[in-house]
């Protein structure tokens, strides 16, 4: 086929309308929720995560309401810039339109991409930034001084959106490694572009002074749990990794990296040097402690660049594309259809299944959930759980209404953004209808907390003869001891 721009536009347009469909259709998960949440309780950056994405959600919430599409809508535009950002990439690698269309439809026959593609997630945002990066650095090693601005603002807005994005910088040593390239420090645009890509960042600085660096401590220690070296944890990585760019897909990558390296040309120095940065860092990482797959999406991106500008084999594009399309299509068609899904699992005769709740807990009757802690919630109460998942769930799909508060009971390191948007003064003394699905475990928590603490009943979801999900609520009344629970704002502070 022959690719034109026009050609390629329309790609570009039909893949928005897909993902736009897909976001749509599919329900929100407790991460996507979070980040709603976070959404509607503005800071200059969260305890976990920098704040690019939830910003970008407050205008289409405005614009759309409270929707998947709105809360989604972040997701979708930057899927779509990575798609923008492949044509000039790709006409600075040597490529045209049509190894761009290629790059952006083998991207689709990765589960990471067709699945993170619609789906609200920092990981997508950050990807996109370590593109356009990847992209500038491109364009200054061919003698354009000014990318250097492009290049400093990539990783500024990347840092925003994602802290992993730095990790770009890899493209630095050998940029800085050609003679060329150095010509250019004796002026003053590299080191401009550093101080705006060092501004862009300032966002998470201004937090992190705000709240005693609760986010650095986190992310360079807090979420680390540190462990004896094993192999275990590494070569689970590599394997879902493998997993997630389609296994022949995940291999000709391979090649096509040491491919690049063999050049020993600057511009495949740089596309090598960022492509693996991510995969080394974290394998680094995997020696002591369990590491996400996706963590690798802009290796796997990069990936398909190489793959699309150095060519591939029909049969192995077939292949990564017949199993990724199968594992994307069929993990969306599992959540699409989960409640028939639970009720034919739920039948004797299938041997299949166990546990439901282990399996669907997540996905089934959080509609009916939601409905039954309205009903039961009396005038002045706060809706608690110790999930962080859940607890913004239950706010997005009852519209906002349901007064919700995260309670750290089980030493949770993600989603505590909510423990800085609340005083111990504003929560003292207040009741809580608490909603938990392990009630001996969390039930003893409660007591040293509130001045009395009782069985409210319990909500029970059934699919079938079989019962899907279980749920129990404890009444607690007058909250004494919020500090640590259910906020980390100081005595002395007020509601954020």
């Amino acid at each position: 086929m022959h690719w034109s721009r026009r050609r390629y536009g329309w790609l570009l347009v039909g893949a928005l309308g897909l993902h736009a469909l897909l976001a749509v259709a599919l329900p929100i998960s407790g991460d996507e929720a979070y980040y709603w949440d976070c959404s509607r309780h503005p800071e200059w950056a969260t305890f976990d995560q920098p704040a690019l994405v939830i910003w970008a959600m407050i205008p289409f919430r405005a614009m759309l309401g409270e929707t998947s599409l709105a809360v989604r809508a972040p997701a979708l535009l930057a899927s779509l810039g990575i798609g923008l950002i492949l044509l000039p990439l790709m006409r600075r690698l040597g490529g045209a339109e049509r190894e761009a269309a290629h790059a952006y439809l083998l991207l689709h026959a990765t589960p990471l991409f067709f699945l993170g593609s619609f789906y609200a997630s920092t990981d997508v945002a950050m990807v996109a930034a370590m593109l356009g990066a990847t992209w500038a650095a491109a364009a200054i090693v061919q003698g354009e001084r000014r990318a250097w601005w492009g290049f400093g603002a990539a990783l500024g807005l990347g840092f925003l959106a994602k802290f992993p994005a730095v990790l770009a910088a890899a493209a630095l040593p050998p940029l800085l490694a050609s003679r060329n390239v150095r010509r250019d420090l004796r002026s003053p645009t590299p080191y401009l572009a550093g101080v705006l890509s060092l501004a862009l960042t300032a966002p998470v600085w201004i937090w992190a002074v705000q709240h005693n660096w609760d986010n650095f401590v986190f992310q360079l220690d807090g979420r680390h749990d540190g462990g004896p070296l094993t192999v275990r944890w590494l070569l689970e990585y590599w394997l879902a990794t493998l997993g997630l760019a389609t296994p022949t897909l995940g291999v000709v990558m391979v090649a096509r990296w040491w491919q690049e390296v063999r050049q020993r040309t600057t511009v495949g120095w740089v596309i090598a040097s960022v492509m693996l940065a991510p995969m080394a860092v974290f394998s680094i990482a995997a020696l002591t402690e369990p590491v996400a797959a996706h963590w690798s999406a802009p290796t796997i991106v990069l990936g398909c660049v190489l793959l699309a500008l150095r060519g591939v084999g029909r049969r192995s594009v077939l292949a990564g594309a017949a199993f990724g399309l199968t594992i994307a299509l069929g993990a969306a068609a599992v959540v699409a259809f989960a409640d028939p899904l639970a009720t034919w699992l739920a039948v004797p005769e299938v041997r299949l299944y166990r546990k439901q709740s282990t399996l669907f807990g997540s996905l089934v009757g959080n509609e009916e959930i939601t409905a039954g802690i309205a009903n039961h919630l009396e005038p002045g109460e706060l809706v608690a759980s110790e999930s962080y998942t859940s607890v913004h769930l239950f706010a997005y799909l009852s519209g906002g209404h349901l007064p919700t508060r995260l309670a750290r009971l089980t030493g949770g390191k993600h989603g505590l953004a909510s423990l800085y948007w609340y005083s111990p003064a504003s929560l003292r003394g207040r009741d809580v209808l608490f909603v938990t699905e392990f009630p001996r475990k969390i039930g003893p928590r409660l007591e040293p907390l509130f001045g009395s603490v009782a069985v409210a009943g319990e909500l029970v979801v059934r699919r079938g003869n079989a019962e899907a999900r279980r749920v129990t609520l404890f009444r607690c009344r007058d909250l004494r001891a919020p500090e640590g629970v259910f906020t980390r704002v100081q005595e002395a502070g007020s509601e954020m």
